[in-house]
């Protein structure tokens, strides 16, 4: 598509479609998208975004595309799993969350939830870039506003006040990263209501400073944070909160596989994991399988994106699913991922245990792998690029089973993502340094400007 990636639409702020322009025609391409799938004038529709400057600058001008007809409940500052919860407290046709997600200030973009806080389909984002290219220029044309911003916290902070007992984290000392974004409030409020101690850093977001050497993308600053203090746990939040990075009480960095591992064989034993199935994404270790499997649960895989993986526990009626980057879905809870309701369960894991993290880690042995990112200026199909994919065969054919070799162009950002998995390190290592040769040669050879990041 021409405009969105795997998870809406991002890029840098000022060019191409991340401008007040795009976002007016935006607006009006929404209003026509729900007119004519509802056949009726007037909607509603709540927005919110994360702490990004320029998000004042785009949701004005997204608000200022719509008619008189449309009703905006504007939500603030929130959490993206917030604004898909909000779409439904709220009744809206549409729920809008301006984010970069994890991506450095000088972006920003946007994100779009149905009327049941789902993201949008692939079939529907098709169908509104259809109606977006036959609109020009839009001037703002001003719906009605409902400042809802005091509300909408208080109604997201409230949707967890039973999910674990009173006082169940009394006596836990929780260092947290908000990464300077949306959750810079509202997650430390929700553990402290269980009576946790917080001691907190990227809370201090000026605009500027999102993801900025903090959060999930730099979790360097966490750990330094927990070499002052005796905490239980270490919990990192991306710019917008819907996916997280968790330290153990040594200040030791789990593997979000890892974490993934934890997290079904804790459903599993206390019989919330129907159909004893999980799904997770073609980057997850082949560790994670070998140790789910020994313990009876089916995994399942999808292409990458937490969109993928919820349209997969749908059609295989699985309750949990996540990728490795830290987005962890929790079907019951919400249908993207959900950084605090994340950190919660993996907080109750370790009380109804009993255990530190340090322990349960330990009990999954993940497979050697290495990967790299390249930067480039196209994303030309890989099927276009002469010769690489007979290289990556090459390299396919020399390791043993069971491997992996994934190639893939980031839905996000400007780069192409390589990894390589194999039973024993050296393999990997002698397969990695082919495969960065090749990719390198033949990128360059077919004319493409690359840089290994």
């Amino acid at each position: 598509m021409k405009y969105f990636g795997t998870d809406g639409i991002r890029g840098k702020f000022g060019t191409g479609p991340i401008c007040e322009e795009f976002f007016r025609r935006l607006a009006n391409a929404i209003e026509r998208f729900v007119t004519k799938k509802h056949n009726r004038k007037g909607f509603s529709v709540c927005v919110g975004r994360d702490t990004r400057k320029s998000g004042i600058v785009l949701q004005k001008a997204f608000i200022g595309g719509f008619s008189k007809d449309v009703k905006v409940f504007d939500c603030g500052i929130l959490p993206t799993p917030a604004i898909s919860k909000m779409a439904l407290y709220t009744k809206s046709d549409i729920g809008i969350a301006i984010t970069a997600s994890h991506n450095p200030a000088s972006d920003n973009g946007i994100k779009f939830f149905n009327a049941r806080g789902e993201k949008f389909t692939v079939t529907e984002e098709e169908e509104l870039e259809q109606i977006l290219e036959n609109i020009a220029n839009v001037s703002s044309q001003g719906p009605q506003v409902i400042e809802f911003h005091g509300e909408a916290k208080q109604n997201y902070c409230s949707q967890y006040e039973n999910f674990l007992p009173t006082g169940a984290l009394s006596k836990t000392i929780i260092a947290l990263d908000s990464a300077n974004g949306a959750t810079h409030e509202v997650a430390k409020e929700i553990f402290e209501r269980f009576g946790a101690q917080v001691i907190q850093t990227g809370n201090h977001p000026n605009g500027e400073n999102i993801n900025d050497a903090c959060g999930t993308e730099h979790p360097e600053a966490l750990a330094t944070l927990m070499q002052q203090m005796p905490a239980a746990i270490g919990i990192a939040h991306d710019g917008d909160g819907d996916r997280i990075v968790i330290f153990d009480e040594m200040g030791e960095k789990i593997n979000g596989d890892v974490l993934l591992g934890i997290v079904a064989g804790h459903l599993l034993a206390t019989d919330a994991l129907p159909n004893r199935s999980i799904v997770v994404t073609i980057q997850s270790n082949l560790g994670l399988d070998k140790y789910l499997q020994a313990m009876g649960i089916n995994v399942l895989r999808c292409d990458v994106g937490d969109r993928n993986v919820y349209q997969t526990m749908i059609q295989n009626n699985c309750y949990f699913g996540g990728e490795d980057s830290g987005h962890l879905i929790f079907r019951k809870i919400s249908p993207i991922g959900d950084g605090i309701a994340a950190a919660l369960l993996v907080l109750d894991i370790i009380a109804r245990n009993n255990t530190k993290l340090s322990e349960l880690k330990t009990k999954i042995a993940l497979f050697p792998q290495k990967s790299f990112n390249v930067s480039v200026n196209d994303k030309v199909p890989l099927s276009d690029i002469k010769g690489l994919e007979e290289d990556i065969e090459k390299i396919n054919s020399k390791l043993p089973p069971p491997h992996r070799v994934l190639v893939r162009y980031s839905g996000t950002e400007s780069k192409l993502r390589v990894l390589v998995e194999a039973p024993n390190q050296e393999l990997v290592d002698d397969a990695w340094k082919d495969l960065k040769r090749s990719i390198i040669d033949r990128i360059t050879d077919n004319g493409i400007s690359a840089s290994i990041l």
